[in-house]
């Protein structure tokens, strides 16, 4: 079987944001959703595919089942509280960061209607700047109260209508260093979903650029699956 190398195991903890949803009260609750997923990550010039299947719970639970190259089950829940399992091994690799919650996730935008801030109010951000650019509505946003240790400084969206297409993300320095672009809307209940994301990470004069596209939704009584109920084998071995 093909091994993932430990330079793409933080697409395996990524992905799970992207992929993450979580919902809100309303006359069509979402209680839980799966979709299949597939991503190509280019690295240094090196290519990785990665295909699986997302299942979500609106109680912030999410299992991310990655059947190719090499199957491995990302665990992850609202506390950023995420585990990468390799079945074949018996082992898994931990990591805890509120980045990784499946509270600040695109899906979670997009379904509890937050898509007028990308969640950015709720994490320290302010409104700067508000302008046109042909057709297009671009919002910037700066830290409300000003920290030079904050990795992000500011962020800009760009709005196609009511809909984002495009974010980037700002240093102290005031350089780009992560772009993402969002197309191929599908309506899903009353939402619009952007089923293909693609991502750039800019690192030491480096980029890893990745492309997510998202298919196969199943909504409430459709997604019925036994992976909603997955626990990693208590006889795991854990990777330092």
């Amino acid at each position: 079987m093909i091994k993932i190398a430990r330079r793409f195991w933080p697409a395996l903890l990524v992905l799970p944001v992207l992929c993450s949803i979580a919902f809100r009260r309303g006359p069509l609750d979402i209680e839980k959703i799966t979709a299949n997923m597939v991503t190509r990550q280019v690295q240094q010039g090196k290519s990785v595919t990665m295909k699986g299947e997302i299942y979500y719970q609106r109680s912030g639970s999410m299992i991310s089942h990655f059947i190719f190259p090499k199957e491995y089950v990302v665990v992850a829940n609202k506390f950023g509280e995420t585990k990468v399992y390799d079945p074949e091994k018996n082992t898994v690799f931990q990591y805890q960061n509120i980045l990784f919650s499946t509270q600040s996730s695109q899906f979670y935008y997009f379904f509890t209607g937050r898509i007028a801030d990308m969640g950015l109010s709720r994490v320290g951000y302010v409104q700067d700047k508000t302008y046109n650019e042909g057709h297009l509505l671009v919002t910037e946003w700066k830290l409300k109260v000003p920290s030079k240790k904050n990795a992000i400084q500011r962020v800009k969206i760009v709005y196609d209508g009511l809909l984002p297409i495009y974010m980037h993300y700002e240093d102290f320095d005031h350089k780009v260093f992560r772009k993402v672009f969002y197309y191929n809307y599908q309506k899903l209940d009353l939402y619009s979903f952007p089923t293909t994301t693609t991502e750039i990470i800019y690192d030491k004069g480096d980029s890893t650029v990745s492309k997510t596209n998202y298919s196969d939704f199943k909504l409430n009584a459709e997604s019925n699956s036994p992976w909603f109920n997955y626990v990693i084998p208590r006889n795991a071995k854990i990777l330092q």
